[in-house]
């Protein structure tokens, strides 16, 4: 997956003094030096506005080009400048060339003016009514104001005969189609892999009705909720077909800040009442934790870049919700291994472990693996550079081995129910470690618990 990125480039703005002013000027309106030079683009750009009008808060999506050009939309004491100037890179940093459009005049009998950044697109090449932008600066009260420290209007004073560069933050990221499943619940409910966005369902007994659930979402930066918030009070909405007179609700998703180090966010899920049902628990907090942008990072389809599949949640229907996130009301200790590739392997993913009393569940969720049976241990060491003898087989009942699909794709989940000595030779999860086989037992990966 590309990286969420962060790019600050400078506007290079140029202001000029010019000391006469025309005769002609008309009462009450700002004076203007005669020598300036005046051009009409209103025709040519008023097109170009119209047509980049949807473009105003998109963001687009993320390309290795490199940046060309900028187009800059700021106001001054004196008007408005909408322009598009060549972009130059000084092996450090990009801003944006000298340009005379970009000489803003001072208002006579002033030293400063007022200027305002509006709006500022960065493009691969010189754009026409087509060409869509490949960096974005974020405005204030958009969806993604969070991710930048300053997000646009930018407003500063601009003194008579100064360069003045400005850092301006841009961000792209990788925009991707969700793949949307149409749920029935004849047999199985199917456990989707971790994903961008949330999909839940509302159960008011183990074994009744599936409803579609409604819910509120916020999330932080870090690993609890101590850290700067990224969204906050985001409600999925389900509504009823008007045909069939089924309720529905799309995903719910988020964009999140993908640094080149490991990034987590912590989320809280809140169950909704909806049109649809009513429950005692509308109101509180059913789901909650941290996961990063590696784990997310492992449920992009391999077969198709452009999609992803969701995180679906099953609230009150019987089975545990898959891993990072689980019910903060419920007492337990939560343990997550990052598994990384062994030898020639290439195997990826990650293991987890929920003790809950004598309850051990334990998750993986891998890729990259041979198609077959994996088997796969807890072992006695803490280090993967020596992990030890296996003390415990993380199987299906009866011996059986999860098996990698013909993707190299594996999910495995199972609850057990340990003795108290079974418990005592466990021991403490941080100082265990997980491994995965290939199904003659080459080692293929290996992760190292924490507790989370």
């Amino acid at each position: 997956m590309k990286n969420f990125k962060n790019y600050f480039t400078s506007i290079v703005i140029v202001a000029m003094l010019f000391a006469s002013c025309s005769k002609d000027e008309t009462a009450g309106e700002p004076k203007v030096g005669d020598e300036m030079a005046t051009i009409s683009l209103g025709a040519i750009l008023n097109d170009f506005i119209k047509n980049q009008d949807a473009l105003k808060q998109s963001i687009p999506e993320c390309s290795e080009d490199a940046p060309m050009y900028a187009r800059v939309v700021l106001t001054h004491d004196l008007g408005e400048e909408d322009v598009v100037v060549p972009i130059n890179f000084d092996g450090t940093t990009y801003f944006t060339d000298y340009d005379e459009d970009l000489a803003i005049p001072i208002p006579a009998g002033e030293t400063t003016t007022a200027v305002s950044l509006t709006d500022f697109w960065v493009y691969a090449e010189e754009p026409d009514d087509m060409t869509m932008p490949i960096w974005v600066s974020p405005k204030a009260g958009s969806d993604y104001e969070n991710f930048v420290n300053n997000a646009l209007p930018l407003n500063f004073d601009l003194r008579a005969g100064s360069k003045k560069y400005v850092d301006v933050e841009v961000l792209c990221f990788d925009d991707r189609e969700v793949n949307l499943y149409g749920y029935q619940f004849f047999d199985l409910v199917p456990i989707p892999l971790i994903k961008f966005c949330l999909f839940g369902n509302f159960c008011p007994s183990e074994d009744g009705r599936h409803f579609v659930a409604g819910y509120t979402v916020n999330v932080w930066e870090g690993s609890d909720s101590s850290g700067e918030p990224l969204y906050t009070e985001v409600s999925n909405a389900v509504v009823e077909d008007e045909i069939t007179g089924d309720y529905y609700a799309d995903p719910l998703c988020f964009w999140l800040p993908d640094t080149a180090e490991t990034d987590t966010y912590y989320f809280e899920i809140t169950l909704n009442n909806t049109d649809e049902y009513d429950s005692e628990d509308a109101g509180e907090v059913i789901l909650s934790g941290p996961i990063t942008d590696e784990e997310i990072r492992m449920f992009y389809s391999e077969e198709d870049d452009t999609t992803m599949d969701y995180y679906h949640f099953n609230y009150g229907c019987g089975n545990d919700n898959p891993p990072p996130f689980d019910d903060p009301r419920v007492e337990a200790k939560r343990y997550k291994a990052c598994l990384k590739n062994l030898g020639d392997a290439n195997a990826v993913g990650f293991a987890y472990l929920k003790l809950e009393g004598n309850m051990l569940t334990a998750t993986t969720a891998a890729t990259e693996l041979t198609t077959g049976d994996v088997p796969q241990h807890i072992h006695e060491n803490a280090s993967c550079d020596d992990y030890g003898n296996p003390i415990w087989a993380l199987d299906y009942a009866g011996g059986v081995w999860p098996e990698a699909d013909a993707m190299g794709n594996m999910f495995y989940t199972r609850t057990f129910s340990l003795t108290n000595a079974e418990v005592s030779a466990l021991g403490d999860p941080e100082a265990r470690t997980a491994v995965l086989h290939e199904a003659d037992f080459t080692p293929v990966a290996c992760g190292e618990f924490e507790e989370y």
